[in-house]
């Protein structure tokens, strides 16, 4: 999955997490309903 990626890459990603003071994470939709979420507008949904 990850072969063409360098694993000082991935070290330099993860101590770049570590020193952040904090971390946005954006998704598209449909990422919460396959984590598991509820979706917005359904029944049992946030709206």
């Amino acid at each position: 999955m990850f072969d063409d990626v360098d694993n000082d890459d991935l070290r330099e990603a993860r101590a770049l997490c570590q020193e952040a003071e904090a971390l946005l994470i954006c998704a598209g939709a449909g990422m919460g309903v396959d984590s598991g979420l509820p979706d917005f507008r359904g029944n049992e949904g946030f709206w």
